[in-house]
């Protein structure tokens, strides 16, 4: 068992999930010791028989961290050491915002799965600028995630964070918002993408949960975003779960536990797309052959978060090793 199962994991899961999270959000604030463990451990996975495009973008590997993470964008220095093949920050509001009660996330430790409650807390999107345009040079591309509950409010954030990422992955809904913020994801879409027609940087469209399992209305969206030049698409299987420990008693299931909807959801989405727009998978992914799954399903990589809480600091090395070894076993199968 590695040194994260065996020791830190154990030590974290003592405290409730969100104190262990803010620990963990603490010991990534400084970058240098991060930096010595990755060169110490070979967590960069540099194997070319790894490297994938998407939405525009050479990646060294196909597992991402997902939006969620760093919704700040604080820890990007840090996060650079650990070896995905993209980082996703976000989601950044347009306005500080507190986000929902505590408690906030619940664990579902037999099936390595969470419940999420956030309430998109954020910063907001001035200072979540200001951390992209002071951060140091990262090696890993960097997507930012931004959300918004009006057109204007997520183009001005596109075109805000557009300098200083690689790619822009715009949320049309997050589960977790607060009354009264509801919206129609298909409307906002196509005011948003005529608001960011001059873009310069890859536009990506985080489909909803609720859409992905909808195949008209998923069809419609695709249609939309291949008209419009959108370079890519997350799918996800992230469905609602009730739970009275969250502060609000409900939230969104991440994990282990929807994999085989978020299988079902890229396999949709990629019958629909035809090869015209690239897919990301999103939903459960914490080993190489659910990742091969995945791809097989039809996108073209993958970002996690509940198996970086899981597995630890090496999940991305760990995840790409298994990957290539589950590969070579189906071919000689």
């Amino acid at each position: 068992m590695s040194l994260y199962g065996s020791v830190a994991r154990p030590l974290l899961f003592r405290l409730s999930p969100d104190s262990s999270h803010a620990l963990a959000h603490a010991a990534l604030r400084v970058a240098a010791p991060w930096r010595a463990a990755s060169a110490l451990g070979g967590w960069r996975n540099d194997d070319p028989r790894l490297r994938v495009r998407f939405a525009g973008l050479d990646l060294p590997n196909p597992v991402g961290l997902a939006a969620g993470f760093d919704k700040n964008c604080e820890l990007i220095d840090a996060l650079d050491c650990f070896g995905f093949g993209f980082l996703t920050v976000g989601s950044i509001m347009p306005a500080p915002r507190h986000g929902n009660p505590f408690p906030r996330l619940v664990r579902y430790r037999e099936t390595q799965s969470l419940a999420d409650a956030m309430g998109v807390p954020s910063h907001g999107r001035d200072y979540c600028v200001a951390r992209l345009r002071a951060r140091r040079h990262t090696r890993t591309p960097l997507v930012a995630n931004i959300g918004g509950f009006t057109a204007a409010e997520i183009a001005a954030s596109f075109l805000a964070v557009e300098p200083y990422v690689d790619a822009v992955e715009i949320s049309l809904m997050c589960p977790n918002v607060q009354p009264g913020e509801r919206f129609d994801d298909l409307a906002l879409l196509r005011e948003v993408l005529a608001r960011i027609e001059a873009r310069r940087k890859p536009a990506i469209v985080r489909v909803p949960n609720d859409t992905a399992v909808v195949p008209d209305r998923l069809a419609e969206l695709i249609e939309r975003c291949v008209a419009a030049g959108v370079a890519g698409l997350k799918i996800a299987g992230g469905k609602p779960v009730a739970d009275p420990r969250l502060g609000v008693k409900q939230g969104t299931l991440h994990g282990r536990a929807i994999f085989e909807r978020a299988i079902a959801n890229v396999e949709r989405a990629a019958k629909i797309a035809r090869g015209r727009i690239p897919i990301k998978g999103n939903g459960g992914v914490s080993t190489g052959a659910a990742a091969l799954a995945m791809l097989r399903a039809g996108a073209a990589c993958v970002d996690i978060y509940s198996a970086f809480i899981y597995r630890g600091w090496s999940v991305a090395r760990d995840i790409n090793r298994e990957l290539l070894a589950a590969r070579a076993g189906a071919e000689r199968a």
